[in-house]
């Protein structure tokens, strides 16, 4: 059995090579493994070079232009040999309970994607899985913003959620072949969700698993620029006239 892990690198080069060490601390020694590096970055040939010989245990994917998430992780994936395939942000540490998941997911053949608890550097609890946006609960969401924090619930317990977010998603190749990979048509935003929607019209399911936990911040873009406002609204509309929910 071989794991691919398929990071995405937009000028984030010291990122990967921190990702990819505790990669290597947690990664079971029995089992085989490969890291996959998909750059948006457009470098120039000179520098491309350079990150090649700099760390030959990375398997650099120098894409032709920044597609965004959905494209780059497809790009890293053609190029994976792997059974399992691990997508990951290059800002991601693992924890502990890599391979407890790794076993849930060989274990329970109905599982589409699995996905870690995700705490930050202060070791807080952040989102790791939500409900599918719908138009009234997104409203919903944001007026209650307006007079509280989000709550983030604490499960203790593996369990079936509608979806993960792409920070870090295992699952099997089988799997996400069988729904034709990552839609490409997002640049940035609800990709994941997407993947998760249809993992499920596909029967399967999408598992939250907390016994496994990433260090991970999230910027949450969307919530302090414009910009990245007007990004996810875009692939948010995208989102519900594909799936045709109103």
């Amino acid at each position: 059995m071989k794991v691919s892990f398929v990071i995405i690198e937009y000028y984030s080069v010291e990122d990967v090579i921190t990702c990819q060490s505790s990669i290597i601390e947690q990664f079971p020694s029995d089992w085989l493994c490969e890291i996959i590096v998909s750059s948006n970055s457009l470098y120039l040939p000179v520098k491309q070079s350079e990150l090649i010989a700099r760390n030959d245990a990375l398997k650099w994917i120098f894409n032709e232009k920044n597609g965004g998430f959905a494209y780059a992780m497809n790009q890293g994936i053609a190029a994976a040999s792997g059974d399992i395939l691990i997508i990951m942000n290059p800002d991601v540490n693992l924890k502990c309970g890599l391979q407890k998941m790794l076993d849930y997911l060989l274990f329970h053949y109905g599982v589409g994607i699995i996905a870690p608890k995700i705490v930050n550097s202060k070791g807080k609890i952040q989102d790791s899985f939500r409900e599918f946006i719908t138009p009234i609960n997104f409203i919903k969401r944001h007026v209650m913003r307006m007079y509280t924090y989000d709550e983030i619930k604490v499960d203790i317990l593996p369990k079936r959620v509608d979806w993960v977010i792409g920070a870090f998603m295992m699952m099997t190749r089988r799997a996400y072949e069988s729904v034709g990979g990552l839609d490409d048509g997002y640049f940035l935003y609800c990709e994941d969700m997407d993947l998760c929607k249809r993992m499920h019209l596909k029967g399967y399911s999408v598992v939250y698993y907390p016994e496994a936990i990433i260090e991970y911040e999230g910027t949450r873009s969307a919530r302090h620029s414009w910009k990245y406002a007007r990004i996810f609204l875009r692939s948010l509309f995208r989102y519900w006239r594909k799936f045709g929910i109103y």
